[in-house]
């Protein structure tokens, strides 16, 4: 079955653009999918952690409805929440407790907020997984939220190697008691925090340093999380860092940590100014990365947006 995978649109949030929100990398989406079975949405695909939903979901909601009617009833969506739109399933989450396993099919009546996303997507048929979802006997898929629990401070990037946690279950990535994990908190430098303090000049350096950061220290602790899980995968997909991967020119030896199996990033649909201006598609965090799986099943790292410019990416008009 050949796959897409996408993650981290944030529709909605605020500081930097969804560019699915435009219609030039909207329409190069849709016509992507023309060539895809199922597509993957992993997470923090509505904005439901920096902004209200009252204020996101009418942002999302077009989005979502041309996403579905591209597809039709002959295609699947297998939606995975992240930590943004973590809330979505967070009732049922916590209920399941123990009984949380790698892969869960999510009721789609599971909170009201979920079955009216849900119903965006009407035109194609749904399926809703947490906290990962197989989509072949040797590829597990997850948000990738998780790996934040082993860096300190509590980032995506974090500026220490991975620690030492133990967690062997998703309920312990959960929550501890009544108090949710530091991943599903805001983190001590996040991206917004970026965008306020460091001129959009400083792109170049910032993507950089940020880049450096994430492969030495987010790749490592998502290693930790599939050895945690015990999830006996070759290939593991996730999101969370914004930053697709393996490339061409990466050292492909930081992507498969230690022995476990190879790690490969969707990337993110966000243009954020600090990571972003004035570069171009080679740039590490250039919005529209994706991860193909074709008929050989195989995991590759894409970039449906790397054809625009940055004018292209953030224009309103069609």
């Amino acid at each position: 079955m050949r796959t897409l995978v996408i993650s981290d649109i944030h529709l909605g949030q605020p500081g930097g653009v969804s560019v699915l929100s435009r219609p030039r990398p909207l329409a190069a989406l849709l016509q992507a999918l023309d060539g895809y079975d199922r597509l993957v949405l992993l997470g923090d695909i509505v904005e439901m952690h920096e902004s209200h939903s009252d204020l996101t979901f009418p942002v999302a909601e077009p989005v979502l409805r041309r996403i579905a009617e591209r597809l039709g009833q002959d295609k699947q969506v297998l939606f995975v929440p992240g930590n943004h739109d973590h809330a979505l399933v967070q009732a049922w989450a916590q209920a399941k407790g123990a009984g949380l396993e790698t892969e869960n099919l999510v009721p789609g009546d599971a909170s009201p907020r979920l079955a009216r996303v849900l119903s965006w997507l009407e035109a194609t048929r749904v399926e809703v997984h947490y906290p990962g979802v197989w989509l072949g006997e040797e590829i597990w898929a997850t948000h990738g939220h998780y790996l934040n629990h082993y860096l300190r401070p509590v980032s995506s990037y974090g500026l220490h190697p991975p620690m030492r946690v133990s967690a062997t279950r998703p309920a312990a990535f959960e929550y501890v008691g009544r108090h949710p994990e530091p991943h599903l908190r805001d983190g001590l430098l996040p991206d917004r925090w970026l965008d306020r303090h460091l001129p959009a000049r400083m792109a170049p350096l910032t993507s950089f340093a940020l880049d450096r950061q994430m492969q030495r220290h987010s790749l490592p602790a998502m290693g930790k999380v599939v050895q945690a899980l015990g999830v006996k995968a070759s290939w593991i997909v996730f999101g969370h860092v914004h930053r697709r991967g393996p490339r061409s020119f990466d050292n492909h030896s930081l992507w498969r940590p230690g022995s476990g199996p190879t790690l490969v990033n969707t990337g993110s649909w966000r243009y954020e100014p600090v990571v972003v201006r004035g570069l171009n598609a080679v740039a590490p965090y250039w919005p529209g990365g994706a991860v193909s799986i074709g008929e050989d099943g195989i995991p590759r790292s894409v970039g449906l947006l790397d054809g625009l410019s940055e004018r292209e990416l953030l224009s309103v008009a069609g």
